[in-house]
């Protein structure tokens, strides 16, 4: 009997890049295991922007207006989640397309006739308040507490996450499944060459590489003081940064951002390039020096994890996360303390950047990627045995 198993894409990929790439990654996983008793269908909106059916042709897709913002379909989805706390319309339309497991979505209803595994990717609403509004917060919440009461299961992808749902809502009954992402795959063959990559943006042979988007949280103040400090030093140091340059909870962070790293006079060592392709991001990975992540929180980081796929060094905010990913080449440092990552940057200026071994790189990214996968479909295999109550 054949698995029908939906994932209802509900955002452009040029609005979140990190989701993008983490379901790019979900879809990698599966293929890699290649299950014969499950299909994965793509759920999307008419006017949807993605390129996953592209990337993915072997991939089902169904469009539907139910998916399309502000449609009046979707409209009045909206309404009957906010009147019913249930998803009707989607669920009948799944029905209809013989979809039998949602997930990676919001819940569709206690009562639903198609089990649904709601996707809570982390919860930094309760550990960083102070860079949420209220109204953000309240609705954050609200969804997350309906995922809990509605669902049939729920996934995170940590133990650290997993240790936050049981803090949010300890009165959940519901199976949680800790669904551990890797980064997306490495083409070698269609990396650009390193002189050509940095020549073309205007890098230094030897630079850090920052690929966070520009939100509050990221922590980007830091790497700033620490490059002041290292000027301080003498000591010759670059930030490559990519990602995206606005924050929607803080409009005016990122003008602010570049005025203090003037005020620090380091704006010509903090280089932004902005969004990149992604092969050229996977080349900046592969030839920096190091790999930075100063963040104030994660859920699972992405960062961390194509750095990973390198083997390459990794300087870290000291969190709970970032420790349970377990990098190999991995070194931490307070998220308040600029000195020890100037520490960190000098010992690998020192050391100088990492050699790719590719054969190394891709048995290790092969097992990881494998196993991923195969946690993905056995938590499906068991809801799909788990009888209805």
């Amino acid at each position: 009997m054949t698995i029908r198993v939906a994932i209802a894409y509900n955002f452009n990929d040029g609005d979140w890049l990190g989701g993008r790439n983490y379901y790019g990654s979900l879809l990698t996983a599966f293929a890699a295991v290649a299950p014969k008793d499950i299909e994965l269908v793509l759920v999307i909106g008419e006017t949807t922007q993605t390129s996953l059916p592209e990337a993915f042709p072997w991939l089902e897709v169904l469009r539907t207006p139910l998916m399309s913002r502000m449609h009046p379909s979707w409209l009045l989805r909206q309404f009957t989640l906010r009147v019913l706390d249930s998803d009707p319309l989607l669920e009948r339309y799944l029905v209809r397309r013989r979809i039998d497991i949602l997930t990676h979505s919001m819940h569709l209803g206690a009562r639903s006739r198609v089990p649904a595994l709601p996707w809570l990717c982390d919860f930094q609403f309760m550990h960083l308040p102070e860079y949420w509004e209220p109204k953000q917060i309240r609705w954050s919440e609200r969804r997350y507490e309906a995922a809990c009461r509605q669902g049939t299961g729920i996934v995170v992808s940590s133990q650290d996450a997993l240790a936050d749902l049981e803090r949010f809502a300890p009165w959940c009954t519901l199976p949680k499944h800790v669904l551990r992402f890797v980064s997306n795959p490495v083409s070698f063959d269609r990396l650009p060459a390193r002189d050509e990559l940095l020549g073309r943006l205007g890098l230094p042979s030897s630079y850090f590489y920052l690929p966070n988007q520009f939100w509050s949280n990221k922590n980007h103040r830091l790497a700033i003081d620490a490059l002041a400090l290292l000027k301080a030093q003498g000591v010759d140091a670059t930030i490559a940064c990519t990602g995206k340059t606005f924050d929607g909870r803080k409009p005016q962070f990122f003008e602010e951002l570049m005025a203090y790293c003037r005020q620090r006079g380091v704006e010509d060592r903090f280089r932004v390039l902005g969004i990149v392709p992604y092969v050229d991001l996977q080349g900046l990975m592969a030839y920096a020096c190091g790999v930075i992540n100063p963040s104030r929180f994660e859920g699972w980081s992405t960062t961390v994890e194509e750095a990973k796929t390198f083997h390459q060094r990794l300087l870290l905010s000291d969190l709970p996360v970032h420790r349970e990913q377990a990098p190999r080449f991995g070194r931490f440092f307070s998220p308040d303390d600029p000195a020890a990552l100037a520490a960190h940057m000098r010992d690998c200026l020192d050391e100088g950047p990492r050699p790719i071994d590719t054969a190394a790189i891709a048995a290790d990214y092969d097992v990881r990627l494998k196993t991923f996968g195969q946690c993905f479909v056995d938590m499906l295999r068991g809801v799909q045995a788990t009888p209805p109550s």
